[in-house]
């Protein structure tokens, strides 16, 4: 689970720095963009002034078409005038040695040539003005065309200015297009990003509720192993009980109970396995708590998990108990041991301690053990037991308690409650504190008929465990039967190949916690 934590720490740092080189990224064309606007506004400025100037060197280049065309007609018409004043001086020149010799007649031939050279210079102004009248007319007709010319290219320029304008919004239009769609694709990106994010995360979130899932799968099983386990605890505190008062015939009493000794620390050492091995999960789990914390999104799998914790502590509740029982039977095991050597160092207590009055054993001197704290007060009567006349056979009393035992279990089988195992619970404990209390043989008082029938089976199992010890104590000195011996250590070995049983299961157990860890 660190390590999803730490995936999701990297993740984190990862989408922060491409963040911030996407900023970067935005800023620096952000800034290019501007610099591409202002360097595009210089242009156009610079297309306006470059047309304005192209326009005046076309309107200078028509004017200076036209005063050429008209400096060459004049040039030709005067090129024509200087040949006939040349045509004409030269015919003048010819006529004055002419002159002296024609005296009568000059004034008619003065006004012969006069009439003539009118006639000539009328003809010659004639003619040289009708090339400049051609020459006007052409020049008229340049003039008109120019204009219409002109008229054609001022409405082609403004045509022009149109398009240009066209193009320039086509332009912005297209430039700001771009900028949307380039606004559109880094949107696309980051919706991508974001999205690839929510799909890590959620396949983390996946992964890490599949394991708490097989957690808790994990831990129930563990929860139904440990229910079989007290169940099977409670069963073994019962003919462990059964045994200790079986024991004392038996001459390899010491060895029998270092083996009892021995499970019962093989149990505690399970159960202290258990419990180390629970508290190590409860760890995880506080730790993984505390990383889903910071998710606000996965409450459903906070709930859950709370309801595994709860489950957890009714389990560790449930081992608690279990190590309470052990302990109570490692104390049970004790007094046995302690009346066993009472029993050893006091031969000659005989059957005559079953009085009126209630009697706890106690040791020979207090010099040799410490004395027992005083007994709690006596219980509610027992219902009268019946008397018998023979003597009490231990064998009989022994199978009688097995049948009743086997009938009882057989009858609790089908419905395990939870009141049950804490009705025995309970009823082991007050055993243990309160101590083997031995109730008189004589018949007493009649008990009232409304008691309830729980008191009824209580009195029953202390009157019965009172028998037993009674049949002990006459048959002390008595060789105890060899078929019991079999019988208990048949039972015995039946406990042990069960032990084993379960510390296999509850190590193949751990064996898949930390496989799947």
């Amino acid at each position: 689970m660190w390590s999803s934590g730490t995936d999701f720490r990297n993740l984190d740092s990862e989408d922060e720095s491409v963040l911030s080189s996407e900023e970067e990224q935005d800023i620096q064309c952000e800034i290019l963009e501007k610099q591409r606007d202002e360097a595009n506004q210089r242009l156009s400025q610079m297309e306006e002034a470059s047309t304005q100037l192209l326009k005046e060197i076309n309107l200078l280049e028509i004017q200076f078409q036209i005063e050429r065309s008209c400096r060459e007609n004049a040039e030709a018409v005067a090129v024509k005038v200087t040949k006939e004043n040349k045509a004409l001086k030269r015919k003048s020149l010819a006529l004055l040695p002419l002159i002296p010799e024609l005296p009568e007649n000059l004034a008619s031939l003065s006004l012969d040539l006069e009439d003539e050279s009118a006639s000539d210079f009328n003809t010659s102004v004639e003619l040289a003005e009708e090339p400049l009248l051609k020459s006007q007319a052409q020049i008229r007709e340049l003039q008109s065309s120019v204009d219409q010319l002109l008229g054609e290219k001022m409405q082609l320029c403004e045509q022009l200015e149109v398009l240009k304008k066209e193009k320039e919004e086509l332009k912005e239009q297209l430039a700001v297009e771009v900028q949307e769609k380039e606004a559109i694709l880094r949107k696309l990106t980051k919706q991508s990003r974001t999205v690839n994010k929510m799909k890590r995360v959620s396949q983390l979130v996946t992964e890490e509720f599949t394991e708490m899932s097989q957690k808790l799968e994990m831990e129930q099983g563990l929860r139904h192993h440990a229910e079989e386990f007290a169940q099977q605890v409670l069963v073994k505190q019962k003919e462990s009980q059964r045994q200790s008062l079986a024991l004392v015939q038996n001459e390899e009493v010491d060895a029998q109970l270092q083996q009892a000794l021995e499970q019962v620390a093989q149990l505690s050492k399970a159960l202290e396995e258990i419990r180390l091995h629970h508290q190590h999960q409860r760890s995880q789990s506080r730790a993984v708590m505390e990383e889903f914390n910071a998710l606000t999104e996965l409450q459903m799998v906070k709930a859950q998990l709370e309801t595994n914790i709860k489950e957890r502590m009714k389990i560790e509740n449930h081992l608690r108990d279990s190590q309470n029982t052990v302990t109570e039977l490692q104390e049970e095991v004790k007094q046995l041991q302690d009346m066993l050597k009472t029993v050893t160092m006091n031969p000659l207590i005989e059957s005559g301690l079953s009085n009126e009055e209630t009697v706890i054993p106690e040791p020979l001197s207090s010099t040799l053990f410490p004395p027992l704290p005083p007994p709690p007060p006596p219980p509610p009567p027992p219902p009268p037991p019946v008397l018998c006349a023979s003597p009490i056979d231990p064998l009989d009393v022994l199978r009688n308690r097995k049948k009743v035992g086997n009938n009882t279990t057989d009858l609790k089988k089908p419905a395990l409650s939870v009141d049950v195992k804490a009705r025995a619970v309970d009823e082991m404990m007050e055993r243990i504190k309160k101590g083997i209390v031995l109730k008189p043989t004589q018949k007493p008082q009649q008990a009232g008929l409304d008691e309830d029938s729980w008191k009824d089976q209580r009195s029953e199992k202390r009157k019965s465990a009172v028998l037993e010890l009674q049949g002990i104590l006459d048959t002390i000195k008595k060789p105890g039967p060899k078929r019991m011996a079999s019988r208990k250590r048949i039972s015995r070995n039946v406990g042990e190949a069960e032990l084993l049983m379960v510390l296999q299961r509850r190590r193949r157990a751990i064996g898949d916690d930390k496989d799947s860890l």
